[in-house]
């Protein structure tokens, strides 16, 4: 078996490139190319030494990368492997552990190779309320054997591979014993009895001591442990609930201020990154806590938000924030392998394309397939190979897929009333079955300095930025580009073809008809490379003026001409590529 992959989950930018090559093949030297998206960046050659071995590229900036290598001889070239390199950025690509007894690090190795930056260490604890167990050898609250000394081990082997350890700490749960200790901090019913969960797990009061008490074991994982973070986790219930005074409580309003409160108070414990990920169980109530400083927006999606559709509503209530998913593969506990496989890479890709990541990866190549993490399923050989080739397409073209500038409108453009897209397909904005799956994701507004024209009318070539606009709103866009008089003077005006005009548009009357449709688009956005280049003085001052009084959108104008950036509220001059603004202004 041949198998490229990387030492790391992440790289820091700026951090030599480690990559591990398995191989079979009797080569003396490989040759690699480096890759962002499909622009080769960089190329060499190095010598190959033993079939299992590593070796570095040079430092990258911050994104996704492709690496694709050929293992020769002085005679042949022998067969290609690929890989990707995620390097810095802010997508939150999350895994889990959950075994913590004496074994080695392939599980951690597992993790890297599918470019995992964050990892959660899933019912390390002794208890929920004493995180850090008092002995080296203990049973966890389900009655799972750890080892402590290997929670320690395993915490160094992410580091090792630059993975975030991230210590799970449910907010709200304590021991029966602690509870009996500490009947006042916590949370009842109606009928004044205890509230739990499975019976295990005895709901606490945040607005109680409990409160601190929590944040002093967060800070002790932290700190004992090595931990960077915390994974605080919710069961999605009770929605409300009684304090021991009888008051009832809406809990939802409590979490957000929980997070604020943790982090700084590990910051002023002398942590000076607290990483904190808070679990919205079903979504709920992710309204509430998505704004809080956290590294991700995470949530557990259960029955009966189980299907496509809701995969969409979830990743559009992250707002563009890094989000994560865990969205549980059932199929690898009660199906074929084959189907299996399918059913997560089908999964996988569709939670990517919305712009979100999924939690399902595990230790020792394991697959998560329901909410108890020690209970996994393992992977075979094949699905493993498949997997990572999705993880690594992922990486590598990161820059389109968790683009944060793109927003969902699928079901407004092509899953609503309003059919504005047309496919030769049977297609579903809602996951239907037996139909093409489908997300549509718009860009901002983007002007550059040449105009492409579509076949069809001018009409229409101006409503592509906004394929639901009227007659009025396009006629309207056109008189603040200043090419309202020249289409209306035309035979048929707005409805002239393209074709039919042959070769008589101008540079300029090409990019008017481009600045016509900026205005038309409503992305808050507007990026203009050179809009006025091919414009006289009197055209470009209609259009200054129009963008003058677009205030309710920030606009970044790239230009030579002194006259047009006359409108800026800031300027920045660039010079040899490099940013230089001595005497700029008033110049």
């Amino acid at each position: 078996m041949n198998e490229l992959s990387t030492f790391k989950g992440r790289y820091e930018p700026g951090e030599p490139i480690k990559l591990h090559l398995i191989h079979q093949t009797p080569a003396d030297h490989l040759k690699w190319s480096l890759f962002h998206l499909e622009k080769e960046l960089q190329q060499g050659t190095e010598p190959i030494s033993g079939c299992d071995f590593c070796f570095c590229l040079p430092p990258l900036q911050a994104g996704g990368y492709g690496v694709e290598i050929t293992l020769c001889t002085k005679e042949h070239s022998l067969g290609c492997l690929q890989t990707a390199v995620n390097v810095g950025g802010s997508v939150v690509r999350y895994g889990f552990l959950s075994d913590f007894l004496p074994e080695d690090d392939r599980d951690v190795e597992a993790l890297a190779k599918y470019h995992i930056d964050h990892v959660q260490f899933y019912d390390w604890s002794w208890r929920h309320d004493t995180l850090v167990a008092p002995s080296d050898q203990y049973q966890d609250m389900m009655g799972k054997k750890n080892q402590l000394s290997v929670v320690y081990q395993k915490i160094a082997a992410c580091h090792e591979r630059g993975m975030l350890a991230m210590a799970y700490g449910a907010v709200y749960a304590a021991s029966r014993s602690f509870w009996e200790q500490h009947r006042d901090w916590g949370l009842y019913g109606a009928t004044d009895h205890p509230m739990t969960f499975i019976d295990t797990f005895y709901y606490m009061d945040l607005e109680s001591p409990w409160r601190l008490r929590l944040m002093e074991q967060y800070r002790s994982a932290i700190t004992q442990c090595g931990f960077d973070g915390i994974h605080m986790d919710t069961y999605g219930e009770p929605k409300k609930a009684h304090n021991v005074r009888g008051e009832l409580r809406c809990l939802e309003q409590e979490f957000a201020p929980l997070i604020e409160d943790t982090g700084a108070f590990l910051r002023d414990s002398g942590i000076t990154t607290p990483h904190l990920i808070f679990n919205n169980v079903g979504t709920w109530p992710v309204e509430k806590t998505r704004d809080a400083s956290q590294d991700a927006v995470y949530m557990e999606l259960w029955a009966p938000m189980d299907r496509y559709r809701h995969l969409r509503q979830a990743a559009q209530l992250s707002e563009n924030r890094p989000c994560v998913l865990a969205a549980y593969p059932a199929p690898f506990r009660t199906d074929t392998p084959e189907r299996a496989l399918y059913s997560e890479l089908f999964l996988s890709f569709a939670i990517t394309l919305l712009g979100a990541t999924q939690l399902f990866l595990g230790e020792n190549n394991a697959v998560v397939t329901q909410g108890y993490y020690a209970d996994y399923s393992l992977l075979n050989p094949d699905q493993q190979k498949w997997i990572k080739r999705y993880q690594d397409f992922f990486v590598r073209y990161e820059e389109l897929l968790y683009n944060s500038t793109m927003r969902d409108v699928t079901w407004t453009h092509c899953g609503g009333d309003n059919l504005e897209y047309r496919f030769e397909f049977p297609f579903s904005a809602d996951g239907e079955a037996e139909k093409i799956w489908l997300t549509l994701r718009e860009n901002e507004s983007y002007c550059t300095q040449e105009t492409h024209l579509f076949h069809d009318t001018i009409g229409n070539n101006i409503r592509i930025a906004n394929l639901s606009a009227t007659d009025e709103e396009i006629i309207a866009a056109a008189k603040k580009a200043s090419i309202h008089d020249f289409i209306a003077a035309l035979p048929h005006g707005y409805d002239t073809r393209v074709g039919e005009l042959g070769d008589t548009l101008s540079g300029g009357e090409k990019q008017r008809i481009s600045l016509a449709r900026a205005f038309l688009s409503d992305a808050p956005l507007m990026l203009l490379d050179e809009p006025t280049s091919n414009l006289d003085s009197i055209n470009e001052g209609i259009i200054l003026k129009a963008l003058d009084d677009a205030k309710d959108r920030t606009i970044v104008l790239v230009s030579h001409r002194k006259s047009t950036l006359g409108i800026c509220d800031s300027l920045h001059q660039m010079e040899n590529g490099h940013k230089n603004n001595e005497n700029l202004i008033g110049e």
